[in-house]
């Protein structure tokens, strides 16, 4: 974690949108490339997350750590709400993208999923080397569970595809592992290869897609150490609108993107 944290006192489904693309370079951006790239999704990362490999296959399909019977506390260490930190108190340069703020590294690059008629981003791709992670914001509800529920339509979604889904122990909790078929350029058979966290706050729920090489391979592996910590680091500032659990609390675009 980057920053201090405050002292208190006393659906599931695919995105649809209209195809646009522009990129936001210089002083609108920092020094951290950000493309806003409509339906960006799975596809940015190229081929490098389709994975052939069958022992990166079964690297993906671990089975589920022994449940202790202890409770744990996944966002002890973030993801945040905006009620739980202080960003003032340090100079770190960070995206504001209204309802998530991102702390990005130099060099990272950032896409943007935004949904032409009323310009909201409603989902943000970290790109760093081989990989990417995907991250989008649901409103839930104040008892939680919706984890629980989206982690059982991620299975359910997968197996529906011809693929396979299963639950691993990872770093936000339960994670599902999904391997779905892909045809290939040539229309070779090839797989597509994400690992799905989960992080239910106050009323809000952040689910994150890793894609591409990080996707593949141990959950320790330290090419997914710094989507790990970037996930983490991710600030929600839900806001007080009444939402449906489930519904998608879009984003927006940083001061200046698209201007010009």
């Amino acid at each position: 974690m980057i920053f201090g944290r405050k002292r208190k006192s006393a659906t599931t489904d695919p995105i649809d949108t209209e195809e646009e693309s522009l990129e936001i370079v210089g002083d609108d951006a920092g020094e951290h490339e950000v493309d806003v790239d409509v339906d960006a999704g799975d596809e940015t990362l190229g081929e490098s997350d389709e994975v052939t490999d069958v022992a990166a296959l079964e690297a993906a399909e671990e089975a589920v750590a022994p449940d202790t019977g202890e409770k744990i506390d996944w966002r002890a260490d973030g993801p945040f709400d905006s009620e739980e930190v202080d960003l003032t108190e340090d100079q770190v340069a960070r995206i504001d993208l209204g309802a998530v703020i991102v702390t990005p590294w130099e060099g990272l690059g950032l896409q943007l999923q935004v949904n032409e008629s009323d310009r909201q981003v409603q989902a943000v791709t970290a790109v760093w080397k081989n990989s990417g992670l995907e991250v989008t914001l649901f409103a839930a509800p104040a008892s939680g569970g919706l984890a629980e529920e989206l982690r059982e339509d991620a299975v359910d979604e997968a197996e529906q595809a011809g693929g396979n889904a299963t639950l691993a122990d990872g770093p936000f909790g339960s994670e599902v592992r999904r391997v779905l078929p892909q045809e290939g350029p040539g229309g070779e058979q090839m797989f597509h290869v994400s690992r799905i966290w989960f992080a239910e706050g106050p009323r809000w729920l952040l689910r994150g897609t890793l894609l591409g090489e990080a996707a593949v391979g141990d959950a320790d592996a330290p090419v997914v150490a710094p989507f790990v910590e970037l996930f983490r680091n991710l600030v929600v500032c839900r806001g007080d609108k009444p939402m449906v659990p489930g519904e998608l609390i879009p984003m927006k675009l940083p001061e200046g993107a698209g201007e010009g």
